[in-house]
C-alpha cells in the first residue's frame, strides 16, 4: 500500500537559474573557448516572488511550489531583497533551533527543551519534552536518553548515506560541510530537525542557510515530520514515509553541493530516482507514474505538466539511463558533476548530454528517442525500468492504418504513441517528414505475448537535422500489438524568459505516414 499526500511544484526552473536572455541557438556539449558564463542575477521582483512562495509553501498552500524548491529559490535570491524582506527571508530560512531569528512557523516554540543525538554522519534535533506539538514520541525502550523514533531516523539516515554517498552504486560527494550541528566536529554532520509538518501537508524539506549568495555549492539542512502519524499521512507504519522522504530530501542536500541552480525537473526527477536506489521495496514513487503515462506529449522539462506531477514521474528517464541504456547509476551523478560546466551552465539537457557523452553514448537527443520508444512497452519487465509491471500503459494518440496519414505538432522533448491497426503481411514502413534542423526520431515497436512478460522488438530511426526518415518492421503478423512512436527530441534553447528556458524547437509540425 502506498499513498501520496505530499506537495508538488508548479513553478518553472528555479529563480536562482534565471539566465541570460540571449543564448546561442544551437547548444554544444561544452562551452566554447572564451564563452562567458550565461547566468544572470535574479531581479528584486523575482526575489519578492520567491519570498512569497516560500512562505506559502511552509503554510501548506496547495498552489505553492514544493517546499524544498521554494526554500532554495529564496536562498538563491536572498541578496536581491531589501532590508525588511531580508529579515523576513531569514526567519523563513532559519533553522528550527534559531530561536528569536526564526519568527516563522517552522521554528521550535520559545522555551521548548531541545536535544540532539549524532550518528557518524548526521545530527538529529528534537523537542525533548511532552506536551509540545513538535515533540516526537519520546518512548526510550533501551534507556539511553534517545527516543526510539530518533534512533529510527538516525538509522534511516545512515542507510541513505550508505547508498547515496559511500563508495558503491551512487557514490555522490557528501553534503557540503556547514558550521552548525552537534558533536566535536559539527561540520562532519548533516543536520536534521524533527518537527510537526503533517498539519501543513508536508512530508519534509531541504533548505539552504541564508546569506550564501550566488555560490553554486551550498550547505543546508533537512526538516522531517516528528512522527508521520497515520492520522495525517495514512501509512500503516511511520518508517515507510520517513524512509522515502529522507532518501529524497537528502538527495536534494547532496545536489546542493554540485549545483544549487539546476532546473527543477532535474532537481526532482533525480531525488525520486534516488528513493528507488535506497529503498527499492518502498515503491512510493509509483504513485507519480500516471502523471507521466497520461502526458507523453508534454515536455519532460515542463514543471507544470500534469499539475506539476510529471517531473517527479520523470525519474523513469534516470532509470532508463541507469538500466535501459546501461550506463549505470553513476551517469546521474556525472550529469550533476557536469552541471556547472555544461553550456549553458545549470541547464539540465546540456548536463545530461555531457554525462551521456562521457559514457561514450550518443548524446541526449538520440538517447531520448530510444527512451521514448522503450516506454511504449515498458510494462514487459525487460529490465529497463524497475517495478515495471506496476506502470500504467502510456496513452496513445489514436491509431494509424496502412496508407494513413497524420499531422502532429510536438514541443521539445515531447512524443506521441499510436496504435498500429491492420499490420497485415509484408513490412510495415513508418515515414516522417519534418522541417529541417529538428532533432527528432520515429520508431515501430512490436510486442509478442503478454503485456507484462512478452518479447519486444524496437526499430528506431534518429534524424539529427529533420527532413524525411523511414523505419520498417518485418513480419508484423507475429506481434500482438504494434506501436508507432514520433519523438521531438530537440532540447536546444535560444534564451530565457520569465521562469523558463525558451526552447528553439517547439510546436514543430510532423507529417506521419504508415506506408503500404
Amino acid at each position: 500500500m502506498f499513498i501520496v499526500l505530499s506537495k508538488f511544484s508548479c513553478s518553472g526552473p528555479r529563480v536562482a537559474a534565471i539566465a541570460a536572455t540571449a543564448l546561442a541557438a544551437a547548444l554544444v556539449t561544452a562551452s566554447p573557448a572564451g564563452a562567458e558564463e550565461l547566468v544572470a542575477e535574479p531581479t528584486p521582483a523575482d526575489a519578492e516572488a520567491a519570498l512569497d512562495d516560500a512562505a506559502d509553501a511552509l503554510d501548506g498552500d496547495a498552489a505553492a511550489p514544493d517546499a524544498s524548491v521554494a526554500m532554495n529559490e529564496l536562498g538563491a535570491s536572498y541578496e536581491q531583497l531589501d532590508a525588511a524582506d531580508r529579515r523576513r527571508a531569514r526567519s523563513i530560512l532559519a533553522r528550527p533551533t534559531d530561536g528569536a531569528a526564526d519568527q516563522y512557523n517552522d521554528g521550535y516554540p520559545a522555551g521548548a527543551p531541545v536535544a540532539s543525538a549524532e550518528s557518524p554522519h548526521f545530527c538529529v534535533f528534537w523537542v525533548n519534552a511532552p506536551g509540545y506539538a513538535d515533540a516526537p514520541n519520546l518512548t526510550d525502550t533501551n534507556g539511553d536518553g534517545i527516543p526510539d523514533y530518533v534512533e529510527q531516523i538516525l538509522a534511516i539516515a545512515e542507510t541513505s548515506y550508505s547508498v547515496e554517498v559511500a563508495p558503491g552504486a551512487m557514490a555522490w560527494a557528501p553534503p557540503k560541510p556547514d558550521p552548525t550541528g552537534c558533536g566535536a566536529d559539527p561540520s562532519a554532520h548533516a543536520d536534521v530537525y524533527l518537527k510537526q509538518l503533517g498539519n501543513a501537508g508536508l512530508f519534509g524539506y531541504e533548505s539552504p542557510d541564508p546569506g550564501q549568495g550566488r555560490a553554486r555549492s551550498q550547505y543546508g539542512y533537512l526538516v522531517l515530520d516528528n512522527d508521520y502519524a497515520r492520522s495525517e499521512y495514512g501509512y500503516p507504519e511511520p518508517t515507510i514515509p520517513a524512509s522515502v522522504t529522507f532518501a529524497h530530501e537528502f538527495n536534494h542536500l547532496l545536489q546542493q553541493n554540485y549545483d544549487t541552480f539546476q532546473d527543477i525537473w532535474m532537481f526532482e526527477s533525480t531525488a525520486v530516482w534516488a528513493e528507488e536506489q535506497v529503498y527499492p521495496d518502498a515503491n512510493d514513487w509509483l504513485n507519480y507514474m500516471p502523471a507521466f503515462a497520461r502526458r507523453p506529449e508534454s515536455p519532460i522539462t515542463d514543471a507544470r505538466a500534469s499539475k506539476g506531477l510529471k517531473i517527479y514521474a520523470s525519474a523513469v528517464w534516470n532509470h532508463w539511463l541507469d538500466r535501459g541504456a546501461g550506463y549505470g547509476p553513476t551517469v546521474i551523478r556525472t550529469a550533476w558533476e557536469a552541471s556547472d560546466v555544461a553550456f549553458p551552465p545549470d541547464f539540465a539537457v546540456a548536463a545530461y548530454d555531457r554525462a551521456i557523452d562521457r559514457r561514450k553514448g550518443p548524446g541526449f537527443s538520440r538517447e531520448f528517442v530510444r527512451f521514448a520508444a522503450a516506454t511504449a512497452e515498458w510494462r514487459t519487465g525487460a529490465g529497463s525500468f524497475p517495478d515495471a509491471a506496476s506502470y500504467p500503459d502510456v496513452k496513445r494518440k489514436g491509431s494509424l492504418h496502412r496508407g494513413g496519414h497524420r499531422r502532429v505538432n510536438l514541443d521539445h522533448t515531447g512524443y506521441a504513441l499510436f496504435d498500429v491497426k491492420g499490420g497485415g503481411s509484408g513490412k510495415l514502413r513508418l515515414a516522417v517528414d519534418v522541417e529541417d534542423g529538428v532533432r527528432c526520431g520515429i520508431a515501430l515497436i512490436g510486442r509478442d505475448g503478454d503485456p507484462l512478460g512478452g518479447s519486444v522488438v524496437r526499430k528506431t530511426k534518429y534524424q539529427g537535422k529533420g527532413g524525411t526518415a523511414t523505419v520498417s518492421l518485418a513480419k508484423p503478423r507475429r506481434f500482438d500489438r504494434i506501436t508507432a512512436a514520433l519523438v521531438n527530441a530537440d532540447g536546444r534553447v535560444r534564451g530565457f524568459s520569465d521562469d523558463d528556458w525558451v526552447y528553439s524547437k517547439d510546436n514543430v509540425s510532423f507529417e506521419l505516414e504508415l506506408r503500404r
